[in-house]
Parts: structure tokens; C-alpha cells; sequence
């Protein structure tokens, strides 16, 4: 295996286990958020895409003849399992997970890109498109996301109380 396959395949595990951390933390947001049909519709949505990019990680690393790390993936799953309990004890969970959703999707974008990149150098075109689906999905889920802050905000409101919920400023 040469350096390059050998920092593809690093790439690669790397993605599988941020696709772990991810699928645990929208799990998380889709249980905060499921009384709130506009928030959980694109979040299931993304959730099931982020399942098809696990499955596609996976075949790829099959492919290099390797398979994901065990320590990178328990890594980030036990960091998403310490996220979605301090979730639930803190008392903002709404904005909180919101925000996780938002920085969740850069990350994978992130991710995704530097894969891509060492795929086509690599001369993998396989494992540059499903980096550039990854990728793809993820820069329309935080589109997605950036447009229903003010959703956020209501159901973070709410989640404090607070009865009377003033509409958003209008206007810059």
C-alpha cells in the first residue's frame, strides 16, 4: 500500500467514525425535536442520508481491504453519548442541539472535502463521489438548518416557559 492509500484509508476511518458521532447526536436532536414537525422532517431526512454515507464509507474502506477503527469509532461515540447526556441535563436542549445539528454538518463537510481531495489524488474516483455526496448532503442540511433558527429560538423559548413569544425582527 503506498503512503498516499495508506493516508486515504486514515481519511477514510476518520470519516466512518465523525459519521458515528453524527448519527448518535441526530438521534439526539430528532427525540428534543419531536413535537416539532418542521425541524424533524429535514433532521430524519438528513439522518437517513448520514446512514447511506456510513454504508457508503464502509464499502469503500472494504474495498482498500480495511475496515473502520474500533477506537476512532468508540472514540466518537462515547463523545456523542457524553453530548446527549449533558442534552438532556441542560436547560436549553432545543438551541443547544440546534446548534450541535449546524456544527455537525460543517464538520462533515469539512470531512468530506479533505476526502474528496485525497481520493482524486489517489486516483479513487469511487471514494471522491461519495465524499462529494457527503459533502453535498451535508452543505444542504446546514442550509436547511440555518433557515429555522428563529424555529430554534421559539422552541427554546418554550422550553423555558416562556408563553408569550414575540415574532422576529423584521428587516435588517
Amino acid at each position: 500500500m503506498t503512503t498516499i492509500d495508506r493516508q486515504l484509508v486514515g481519511y477514510l476511518k476518520d470519516a466512518h467514525a465523525l459519521q458515528q458521532h453524527v448519527q448518535a447526536a441526530l438521534s439526539e436532536m430528532l427525540t428534543t425535536a419531536a413535537n416539532e414537525p418542521e425541524m424533524c422532517r429535514p433532521l430524519g431526512r438528513y439522518a437517513e442520508r448520514s446512514r447511506a454515507h456510513t454504508r457508503a464509507i464502509e464499502d469503500r474502506l472494504h474495498a482498500h481491504g480495511s475496515a473502520p477503527s474500533i477506537v476512532r469509532d468508540a472514540g466518537m461515540l462515547f463523545a456523542a453519548v457524553v453530548e446527549g447526556g449533558l442534552g438532556r441535563s441542560r436547560r436549553d436542549p432545543a438551541g443547544k442541539h440546534m446548534r450541535d445539528a449546524y456544527v455537525a454538518a460543517h464538520l462533515q463537510i469539512a470531512a468530506g472535502e479533505m476526502l474528496r481531495r485525497v481520493a482524486e489524488r489517489a486516483g479513487d474516483r469511487d471514494t471522491a463521489a461519495a465524499a462529494a455526496a457527503m459533502c453535498d448532503d451535508a452543505y444542504a442540511m446546514s442550509e436547511e438548518l440555518a433557515a429555522r433558527w428563529d424555529l430554534a429560538v421559539e422552541m427554546s423559548l418554550r422550553q423555558h416557559g416562556v408563553k408569550d413569544i414575540p415574532p422576529p425582527p423584521t428587516g435588517p
